[in-house]
């Protein structure tokens, strides 16, 4: 946690928000993040504890949403460019590995091992929480209208 995690978590906010907001409405919007936040904080904590903090879960739920709106229905015009999947999907992978290593490291070299402090369940559960949200017709464009 620090004031750059927070700020780049609030940009991702503003931009992706700025996306699905119209789109959803401001209810609809709103169960969508408090659903991906449940979902994807409940894991994280499960799975590593209550020290994490951030916005990052539902970021990440954001962007897999608009991945899956983007490709079923392009006509709701999620005009994301892929380099953006891309560059999420290469950080969370990296994130993922450092990880990984970090509990190989603990497992065979305890005394040389690392933490890296990143909530990565929460990222990986709440793009899939938002990928899976996507394709429930309540969350699409013209359900709210």
């Amino acid at each position: 946690s620090g004031i750059l995690h927070i700020l780049f978590n609030m940009l991702w906010l503003w931009y992706l928000g700025k996306l699905m907001e119209p789109r959803l409405k401001f209810v609809r919007f709103l169960i969508f993040i408090i659903l991906v936040a449940v979902i994807s904080n409940t894991f994280q904590y499960l799975m590593g504890g209550p020290y994490f903090l951030g916005f990052s879960g539902i970021i990440t739920g954001m962007i897999g949403y608009i991945f899956i709106r983007q490709k079923a229905a392009p006509w709701e015009g999620y005009n994301v460019p892929n380099a953006i999947f891309y560059f999420i999907g290469i950080f969370i992978f990296a994130m993922m590995f450092l990880q990984i290593g970090s509990f190989l490291f603990q497992i065979f070299k305890p005394k040389v091992g690392f933490t890296p402090g990143i909530a990565n369940t929460a990222h990986i559960v709440g793009a899939l929480a938002g990928m899976l949200l996507a394709k429930i017709p309540f969350f699409s464009w013209r359900s709210g209208e």
